[in-house]
C-alpha cells in the first residue's frame, strides 16, 4: 500500500506514499522549479479509478492523488504552477 521515500526536498514529518503517488513525487522533487514537497494524509476509500487533481495554494499547488483504494494530498511548492501541473498530469496519465 505505502512506501517510504527520502529526498532533501521532502518534509520530514510524513514520508509515506501510496502507490499511485510515487512517480508523481519522484518527478516533482527532481524539477528545478520545485523547492519543497510535503506529503499529506492518506485516507482509505472505496474502490475507484485512479486520478489526479490539482488545486492552487499559496506558493504552489496541492495535488490530490487517488489510487484504487487510497487517496493522498501532496503539497508542491513551486515557482511555476502551470509547468509543474502540466508535467505531473502527463506523467500520471501516461501510466
Amino acid at each position: 500500500m505505502s512506501h517510504p521515500l527520502s529526498h532533501k526536498k521532502l518534509t520530514r514529518s510524513h514520508t509515506t506514499l501510496i502507490d499511485s503517488a510515487i512517480d508523481v513525487v519522484k518527478c516533482a522533487v527532481e524539477m528545478p522549479e520545485v523547492s519543497k514537497v510535503s506529503l499529506g494524509i492518506i485516507k482509505k476509500l472505496s474502490v475507484g479509478k485512479p486520478r489526479i487533481k490539482f488545486l492552487p495554494i499559496t506558493g504552489g499547488i496541492k495535488a490530490v492523488v487517488r489510487g484504487n483504494v487510497y487517496i493522498q494530498e501532496i503539497f508542491i511548492y513551486t515557482t511555476d504552477n502551470k509547468r509543474t501541473t502540466t508535467i505531473l498530469t502527463k506523467l500520471f496519465e501516461g501510466k
